[in-house]
């Protein structure tokens, strides 16, 4: 049988941590997780609706409006163009060309972790084409990755040659040899670090020493009323337990928490490891935690 028990404010509240995931991501899965590469360009006419033209005019207003064509800042406004780092020592072009990956936040969460994206694989590339083949994308197969700066260059060389936004998700590459090769086959492995928070719920189920000592199942109390409804026997408890079931051998044990809304609708049930029994001269205190 069951028993209510009314919560106070103070017996629920909410906790959070931070959890990470490496994520190494082939191509096909980057299309089932819904993860694209798209080239940009520059080059066209303005009222063009060239998709690659108006990814480079959004790349353009969202991350390097305010730097000039050497890559220095050149405008001082509250537009905020996402710098990644206060220490960042770098510069920020767009350039003429390049490839943008985006990555969806179901798969990078708040953020990706500084330092933990790559771009490329060490093992060796081969194109689609019978007559392309090359060592992965980038040239001497290097990896592209970031330096914890909101900066993308070749791991062997430190060359840069693009930015990344970790709160966006956004990975601009802008070099022309990289460029070049995802024209002819856009196939590379893309590597992360995600950030994403857990929210736990906590609440304390706290039972004095004098509260559910007896069971209230009604064949266990003594005068109870057995009475018949559409053919189904129905047992009206007393109250008032019956003399075999006085002893510590029944007090009760307990298997289940069930916790309901202010509207009495179940929303989550949990199970014990193994039946508790009810402590008759201590209190008692059931923590449950509910991840989401």
């Amino acid at each position: 049988m069951s028993t209510w028990k009314k919560l106070n404010q103070q017996d629920a509240y909410l906790t959070t941590y931070n959890a990470q995931k490496e994520w190494t991501i082939s191509a096909i899965e980057q299309l089932e997780l819904g993860i694209t590469g798209s080239y940009y360009t520059s080059s066209g006419d303005a009222l063009s609706l060239d998709p690659s033209l108006l990814t480079y005019h959004s790349l353009n207003q969202l991350y390097y409006s305010s730097f000039d064509e050497t890559g220095v800042v050149s405008t001082s406004s509250s537009y905020d163009n996402y710098i990644e780092s206060s220490f960042a020592t770098s510069s920020r072009v767009l350039g003429d060309r390049g490839v943008v990956f985006s990555i969806p936040r179901s798969v990078f969460g708040t953020h990706i972790e500084p330092t933990s994206f790559v771009l490329g694989s060490d093992d060796a590339f081969i194109a689609s084409q019978d007559d392309y083949i090359e060592e992965d994308y980038v040239e001497g197969s290097s990896q592209i990755i970031d330096n914890g700066e909101g900066v993308l260059q070749y791991e062997t060389s430190g060359e840069e040659v693009g930015t990344i936004i970790y709160t966006h998700g956004q990975a601009i590459v802008n070099d022309d040899t990289f460029t070049t090769n995802f024209l002819l086959s856009p196939d590379t492995p893309i590597a992360l670090k995600s950030n994403q928070p857990i929210y736990t719920y906590n609440y304390n189920i706290k039972v004095s020493d004098y509260e559910f000592n007896f069971t209230l199942n009604p064949t266990a109390q003594s005068g109870s009323t057995v009475y018949s409804y559409s053919g189904s026997n129905y047992v009206q408890p007393s109250g008032i337990l019956a003399d075999n079931v006085t002893g510590s051998y029944f007090q009760p044990y307990i298997t289940t928490v069930g916790l309901y809304n202010d509207a009495n609708e179940l929303i989550a049930v949990a199970k014990l490891a193994q039946p508790l029994p009810k402590p008759a001269n201590t209190e008692l205190t059931i923590q449950i935690k509910l991840d989401i």
